[in-house]
């Protein structure tokens, strides 16, 4: 009679039984496209200013606007993506804006800048801007605007 080792009894039963703490859900998948008539634009629009909180975006009492936007190419070869930023409140701001970067296919090129502060007085405009850090492949930018934390 032949014996098997200890180990090997113990893992043909653990398999046989399963274990009920795995996700079999787990794992890549493959990708998804989501289609919703309420998000008739639920693509990243490149070369746009996104207002993240919806408070600062209502239409009704929103507090911000975006005025103007857009991207240069510097003397140095980097890219520099700004925004004007409007306050249509009677008080002071403090909001947040960071910045993705693309290739010209939309590819992401790197990771997005860090959260930078902005003062807004009441009633006033000030100006967002944001370098990239490389200088050929940049094609497009991403504008996030949060309130401030």
């Amino acid at each position: 009679m032949k014996t098997f080792p200890l180990t090997l009894v113990l893992a043909a039963s653990l398999a046989s039984v399963g274990c009920s703490g795995i996700d079999r859900n787990e794992g890549p998948r493959p990708a998804v496209r989501i289609v919703d008539e309420r998000a008739p634009n639920q693509r990243l629009n490149l070369d746009t200013v996104v207002i993240l909180d919806k408070s600062l975006q209502d239409r009704k009492t929103g507090k911000l606007a975006v005025e103007n936007s857009g991207a240069r190419r510097t003397a140095t070869g980097t890219v520099e993506a700004y925004a004007v930023i409007r306050n249509r409140t009677d008080h002071p701001l403090q909001i947040e804006g960071r910045t993705q970067f693309f290739d010209s296919m939309g590819i992401p090129l790197g990771v997005p800048s860090q959260w930078q502060r902005l003062y807004l007085d009441p009633q006033s405009i000030n100006g967002y801007r944001e370098l990239s850090t490389g200088t050929g492949e940049v094609a497009h930018y991403y504008i996030e605007i949060r309130e401030g934390r």
